[in-house]
């Protein structure tokens, strides 16, 4: 049994923030409800690519839901709004301040319809600031593109901000739904993606908060670690993560390494001297680690217990046998895709990975079927 099984979500957020927090709920047992306008969610066009006309960037964020349109412009759409917030335990939302109070949906009024209700909402910025967000955005005025990359401000691949929300804000409403379980009612939480991204810097925010001075742009090196970053060997990149002492003693004795004596230099020997002297001691090992092949360097940081790992590509990943077998990767049926390959759960309980709960849905897949359910009143 999932740990969320019997509670019902309302998702009428859109994009990947909103998403994706709902989707952790679907993986945790919920059943969500996903309410779009007659429009849809944009990410349905969110590309290329496309598979059949179906964006994967949708595809992503969306397993495990029911797909239904509400049109919040038409009264109809206004009461199956109400009904299915009536019912559910969860709302989850990211529309502009007032819009939700425009249609008759604001804090107050789903408080009176349903006390128990934990309603979230998500924003860019948090109360008080209106403008408009999205994910590129806060990267840049967080710091984040800032302290990327080298020389030009570089945006992660991954949308950071909007899953740093996404899954602050899955955490949020676990915690609200064990507080009402204890006698503390319904709650209205607000989530912002800059708050979240910011939450995340960790080591960065605090030197920073304590020194004065922002990060400088590295690449791929750590700011606080040496020798921690990407090198290149004969045929291929590799990263090296030496973050102990220890770890440097195993790294200049073992084979290839030990031969060279001008890596061992005493005050080498702790890590603020070697961030001390990166840039003469980077070059040595560079020189070294550009005459072997990178399956040779692995086999050899294997045996001395050193952390590393080759840089590879995606799609080798998802190829990867290992992966498939520990259920990371496993496959949905999609209403007009067929079963397609999916990314599922992270999380193992009892030494089992939770099922995954079904594809993604179709624009109002399912809005039949739940406007029956709703007529007769037996929303589960």
């Amino acid at each position: 049994m999932r740990p969320l099984e019997g509670l019902l979500v309302a998702d009428f957020s859109r994009v990947l923030a909103g998403p994706l927090c709902t989707q952790r709920l679907a993986d945790l047992g919920a059943r969500v409800i996903k309410a779009e306008s007659p429009d849809g969610d944009a990410t349905r066009s969110f590309g290329p690519p496309f598979v059949e006309g179906v964006s994967p960037y949708y595809l992503a964020y969306n397993r495990g839901k029911e797909g239904v349109t509400v049109d919040l412009e038409t009264d109809e759409g206004k009461a199956l709004a109400r009904r299915l917030i009536e019912r559910a335990d969860v709302l989850v939302e990211n529309f502009r301040p007032g819009r939700m109070r425009r249609f008759g949906l604001g804090a107050e009024a789903l408080k009176k319809l349903n006390p128990n209700l934990v309603h979230l909402k998500i924003s860019g910025f948090g109360h008080g600031d209106e403008r408009p967000a999205f994910d590129l955005v806060i990267q840049a005025e967080s710091g984040l593109m800032a302290m990327t990359g080298d020389d030009e401000p570089v945006r992660s691949p991954i949308s950071l901000a909007d899953v740093a929300a996404g899954q602050t804000a899955a955490e949020a409403i676990v915690a609200a739904l064990f507080r009402r379980e204890r006698g503390g009612g319904g709650a209205l939480l607000e989530i912002n993606l800059m708050d979240s991204l910011l939450a995340l810097m960790g080591y960065q925010a605090q030197s920073t908060l304590l020194t004065g001075e922002s990060p400088s742009p590295m690449g791929h090196r750590h700011p606080n670690l040496v020798p921690y970053q990407a090198f290149r060997a004969s045929d291929d990149w590799f990263v090296l993560g030496v973050a102990t002492d220890r770890q440097w003693d195993a790294l200049v004795t073992m084979e290839r390494l030990a031969l060279c004596e001008r890596l061992r230099v005493p005050e080498w020997r702790t890590n603020p001297g070697r961030v001390e002297a990166r840039e003469t001691l980077i070059p040595l090992l560079e020189q070294v680690f550009a005459e072997d092949p990178v399956e040779m360097w692995m086999k050899r940081f294997t045996r001395a217990g050193i952390p590393a790992g080759p840089v590879r590509r995606l799609r080798d990943v998802l190829a990867d046998r290992e992966r498939h077998e520990q259920g990371i990767v496993t496959k949905v049926q999609h209403a007009t895709l067929g079963r397609i390959p999916v990314i599922t759960s992270a999380i193992v309980c009892d030494g089992r990975r939770w099922e995954c709960s079904g594809a993604p849905p179709m624009p109002g897949q399912h809005h039949a079927d739940l406007l029956t359910e709703f007529a007769k009143g037996d929303i589960e």
